[in-house]
């Protein structure tokens, strides 16, 4: 998840990915704000920022079980926004082929983010249990010190 983050972020520095994303954020029912607040390449970098910070979030997590969750929580976040375009997105179904159930490239790229969305719950699920358990262990440590 760390390296799909990082990688997708930088992405959103060049040119050409921000007018790709032009159909997808365009149909984003959670996202569609970005244009009129930030433009196309504002957007893109604003996406592109966020998607860094939480794959450096997840990183951290390995260190820090708090961050863990807040990077969990990012990923979450994004692939809700994502997987909630596939229901907007225009000519998903590939005419040529004769429509569905061939679609478009663009909308199979989303769909695999219903599989990083599951993905991302289980890592929330783990994260949260890790600072769980985190906290327990350091809140015995402190009892045991001063018995």
């Amino acid at each position: 998840m760390i390296i799909v983050f990082l990688v997708f972020g930088c992405q959103k520095w060049f040119d050409y990915e921000a007018h790709a994303l032009i159909p997808f954020i365009s149909h984003g029912p959670l996202i569609f704000w970005l244009y009129p607040v930030f433009g196309i390449r504002g957007a893109a970098f604003f996406l592109g920022s966020a998607e860094f910070l939480i794959g450096a979030l997840l990183l951290l997590g390995f260190w820090n079980r708090r961050l863990a969750v807040l990077g969990s929580l990012g990923s979450c976040a994004t692939y809700v926004a994502t997987v909630t375009i596939i229901p907007f997105f225009p000519e998903a179904w590939a005419a040529p082929a004769g429509g569905f159930p061939a679609a478009t490239l663009p909308f199979l790229f989303l769909v695999k983010d219903i599989v990083l969305l599951s993905a991302s719950v289980y890592l929330l699920k783990q994260d949260i249990l890790r600072a769980s358990n985190n906290e327990r262990w350091i809140a015995f440590s402190e009892r045991e010190a001063t018995n």
